[in-house]
């Protein structure tokens, strides 16, 4: 399989993880060039990739950029040293031998597909991964036919789904050159879902490959520096950011939250009055950003890379 793929790491003190994750691409059936972007770690772990793991490019950021931003460094690396594909791993998984090649393959034959992502299961590989069970599970996400499949042993390669967490993604060339990179209105968490809006929005499929796996230990995951948290401020940002959302989507969520605000005031729901307060200030202090990012990331190109 004569293709150039690019698997992109963004690190932060994963040391822990690195001999499984950075070793299960030594064994891959098919070749691989790795990008990892330490996003300032300071904690022994980059001298530990150079000893131990010397054939990896190994970007050093001065600053966490977070996942978005850091894997849209690499993004931009893999771009301009001619790569058919990315696959975006976490730090915290690793893939069998065959993955990849697998994947190229079913992306080959379904070239519709925007973005592949393989199933991702527990370190022990005796569950699917929880957070992907969500997904699937999702009234909005859910694929009949392939929960049909599933029970009727008749599970075909890759069924499209709308949503699935970046741990594995694999990405070709048409993708980064159509929707781009991930946009670094989001710091961490939530960019990855605004990015599957964006693939559909382009007119391409999301797939999950049933057939696939890749581990992803994610109980034991890395602290995220101060900042990182707010999980309600951004669901909101990711909801208001959608672009398969018409363009009114921030002005009527503005609108909805004041007029609940203002019910709750005069209902005397003092938490409930609060909480919609805190999310009507939060939309309006965003709203001329958010507009920004809503109508760059609907033009075709490189956006953000």
């Amino acid at each position: 399989m004569n293709v150039k793929l690019f698997v992109i790491i963004v690190a932060y003190k994963g040391w822990r993880w690195y001999d499984r994750c950075f070793g299960s691409l030594r064994q891959s059936t098919i070749p691989v060039q790795t990008i990892v972007v330490d996003n300032a770690s300071n904690d022994g772990s980059v001298e530990y990739i150079k000893e131990h793991f010397p054939e990896i490019n190994l970007i050093e950021s001065k600053e966490n950029l977070g996942f978005g931003r850091g894997n849209n460094v690499a993004m931009r690396y893999a771009l301009d040293h001619g790569c058919d594909y990315v696959f975006l791993l976490n730090q915290d998984a690793w893939v069998e031998p065959d993955t990849l090649e697998k994947l190229v393959d079913i992306h080959q034959r379904h070239p519709e597909y925007g973005l592949l992502a393989p199933v991702q299961v527990n370190a022990e590989k005796t569950k699917v991964s929880g957070g992907v069970i969500r997904f699937l599970v999702n009234p909005d996400n859910v694929n009949l036919d392939m929960f049909s499949d599933f029970v009727m042993g008749t599970i075909e390669e890759v069924y499209p789904v709308a949503e699935i967490n970046a741990a594995a993604w694999l990405l070709p060339r048409k993708t980064l050159e159509t929707v781009g990179g991930f946009d670094p209105i989001f710091l961490h968490y939530g960019e990855d879902w605004n990015y599957l809006s964006r693939v559909l929005y382009h007119k391409m499929k999301v797939g999950l490959t049933p057939h696939i796996q890749v581990v992803h230990d994610c109980k034991d995951r890395v602290e995220q520096p101060k900042g990182f948290g707010m999980a309600f401020d951004k669901w909101l940002l990711q909801r208001a950011s959608d672009v398969l959302y018409p363009d009114s989507q921030v002005d009527d969520m503005i609108r909805n939250y004041l007029r609940s605000a203002l019910v709750k005031l005069f209902t005397f729901h003092r938490k409930a009055f609060k909480a919609n307060w805190k999310a009507y200030r939060y939309l309006r202090k965003n709203k001329k950003n958010i507009e920004q990012s809503r109508r760059k990331n609907k033009i075709s190109g490189t956006t953000w890379l």
